[in-house]
C-alpha cells in the first residue's frame, strides 16, 4: 500500500481533532436515538449490550478507521482503494450511508431551530410557551403541540402535505454546516471549541432538573432495573451494536476522513478511547435526564386520576426529545430561557455531527474527482436539502423512522462494519495497521 507523504491540511491541534471527532460522535444520536432505543428494547437491558459492543467492538474499530485514514491519508473509498482497488467499493457503500444520513439528520436540527424561535418569542415578546402546562395538561400540551400543531402528523405513509414553517428551519440547518466546513478542518476545529463543550453543561443542568422533578424515580427505575429477558431477543443486540456505529459514527467514513487529516505524529489509540467514552458517558447522562422526565410525567397523569405508565407515556422516536424535554423545561422558572439554552444546546451538538457527514462525504467525492471544494460542498448540500423536504411532510417522520431503520438495520452500518473486519483483518495484514497505531 502507497503511504502518502505530499503535504495535506490537517487539524493543527490535538485538542481541535478530538473535540471535532468527539462531536461528530457525541450529537444528537445521545439524546433522541440512543434513549429511544433503549426506551424501545427494555430500558436498562439495553445498555449491557451497548457497553459490550462499545467495548468489544467500538473503541476497537475506532481505532481501525483512525489507522487507516491516517496511514493512507484518503478518505473512505480511496483508502480502501489502496489496499485493494475491489475493495473501494466497500468505502462507497459507506459513503452512501453517510449522504442518506446527511438527508435526513438536519431534519431534526430543523425541529430544533423552530423550537429555539419559540423560546425566543416566549423571552423576548412574553409569550407563554406553546406547549407549556403544569400536571397532566403539560404532558398533553407538549405531544399535541408536537404532534398535531407543530408537524400536522398522519400515521400512514403518504407524504400529505409539505410543512412551511419547516422550509426555513431546514434551509438555516444546511447553511450552518455549510459555514462550518466551507474553510476547512482548521476552521473547524476551531468551531468545535464552543459547540462541543456546551452542550455537556447544558445536559448535568438538564439531568439535575429532572432527577428533581415529582415523580421522576419512577423513570429512573424503569431506566436503571433492566428486563433481563430483553437480553435474549436479538433485535436488542442488533440495535445496540447499530447504535454503537450510529452513535460513534463509524462505518460511514467520518473517522476515516477526520483521520485522514491528522499530522503524521498522533496518539491514534489514546484519542480513540477518549472518543469512545466521552460517547457512552453523554449516552447515560442523557438517559438520567429522559428517564427522570418521562417519570415524572407518567407521575402527573396519576396525579390527574389518568394513569399513564412510563413506557406509554410519550411515542418513541424523536418525540422523546421534542415532547419530553420541552415539558421538563416548562416547569422550570424563567422556563422560556432555558428553553433557549436547551435548544441552542442541540443545535451546537447536532451540528457536530452534520458537518462531520458533510465532509465525508465532500472529501471522498475530492479525492476521487479532484474537483474543487468550493463547487463539491454547495452542490451536495443543495441536493440533501431537496431530498430532506420529503422529511418535514406530514407522513415525513413515518420516512424518517424507516430509513433510520435501514441504516441501523441488516444493509446499514453495521454490515459495513462487518465487512470492515474481514476486509483488513483476513484480506489485509491487520499487524501492519496495528504497528501503525501502536507507533
Amino acid at each position: 500500500m502507497e503511504i502518502r507523504e505530499e503535504s495535506r491540511e490537517n487539524w493543527g491541534t490535538r485538542a481541535g481533532f478530538i473535540l471535532a471527532a468527539v462531536g461528530s460522535a457525541v450529537g444528537l444520536g445521545n439524546l433522541w436515538g440512543f434513549p429511544y432505543k433503549l426506551y424501545s428494547f427494555g430500558g436498562g437491558a439495553f445498555l449491557i449490550p451497548y457497553v459490550f459492543a462499545l467495548i468489544a467492538i467500538g473503541i476497537p474499530m475506532m481505532i481501525l478507521e483512525f489507522s487507516l485514514g491516517h496511514i493512507t491519508q484518503r478518505a473512505a473509498p480511496d483508502a480502501f482503494g489502496r489496499l485493494n482497488r475491489k475493495f473501494e467499493v466497500v468505502g462507497w457503500w459507506a459513503i452512501i450511508l453517510s449522504f442518506v444520513i446527511m438527508t435526513y439528520y438536519p431534519v431534526i436540527l430543523a425541529y430544533c431551530f423552530s423550537f429555539l424561535w419559540y423560546s425566543l418569542k416566549g423571552a423576548f415578546l412574553k409569550q407563554a410557551l406553546p406547549w407549556a402546562g403544569a400536571g397532566i395538561e403539560g404532558v398533553k400540551n407538549a405531544n399535541d403541540f408536537f404532534y398535531n400543531q407543530f408537524l400536522g402528523y398522519h400515521q400512514d405513509l403518504t407524504l400529505g402535505a409539505l410543512q412551511p414553517s419547516l422550509i426555513l428551519p431546514l434551509a438555516l440547518t444546511w447553511l450552518a454546516a455549510y459555514l462550518c466546513t466551507f474553510k476547512g478542518t482548521k476552521h473547524v476545529g476551531r468551531v468545535v471549541l464552543l459547540t462541543v463543550p456546551l452542550p455537556w453543561i447544558m445536559l448535568l443542568i438538564l439531568t439535575v432538573r429532572g432527577m428533581t422533578l415529582p415523580g421522576s424515580a419512577h423513570g429512573l427505575a424503569f431506566y436503571l432495573n433492566p428486563d433481563w429477558s430483553e437480553l435474549a431477543e436479538p433485535t436488542t443486540w442488533r440495535y445496540a451494536f447499530g447504535q454503537v456505529f450510529f452513535s460513534l459514527s463509524l462505518a460511514f467514513g467520518v473517522m476515516i476522513t477526520y483521520a485522514s487529516f491528522l499530522h503524521r505524529k498522533s496518539d491514534l489509540n489514546n484519542n480513540a478511547a477518549i472518543v469512545g467514552l466521552a460517547d457512552l458517558a453523554t449516552s447515560f447522562i442523557a438517559g438520567l435526564a429522559v428517564f427522570s422526565t418521562l417519570g415524572a410525567m407518567s407521575f402527573a397523569s396519576q396525579q390527574a386520576g389518568n394513569p399513564i405508565p412510563v413506557t406509554e407515556v410519550v411515542a418513541g422516536g424523536p418525540g422523546l426529545t421534542f415532547v419530553a424535554f420541552p415539558y421538563a423545561l416548562a416547569q422550570l422558572p424563567a422556563a422560556p430561557w432555558f428553553s433557549i439554552l436547551f435548544f441552542v444546546t442541540l443545535v451546537t451538538l447536532g451540528i457536530d455531527s452534520a458537518f462531520s457527514i458533510s465532509e465525508s462525504v465532500l472529501a471522498a467525492i475530492v479525492d476521487k474527482t479532484g474537483w474543487k471544494r468550493s463547487i463539491v460542498l454547495p452542490s451536495i448540500m443543495l441536493i440533501g436539502f431537496l431530498i430532506g423536504l420529503v422529511f418535514i411532510t406530514q407522513g415525513g417522520l413515518n420516512w424518517l423512522g424507516i430509513i433510520d431503520g435501514f441504516i441501523n438495520g441488516t444493509w446499514g452500518i453495521a454490515f459495513i462494519g462487518c465487512l470492515e473486519c474481514l476486509i483488513l483483518g483476513w484480506l489485509y495484514r491487520i499487524d501492519r495497521l496495528r504497528l501503525h497505531a501502536n507507533d
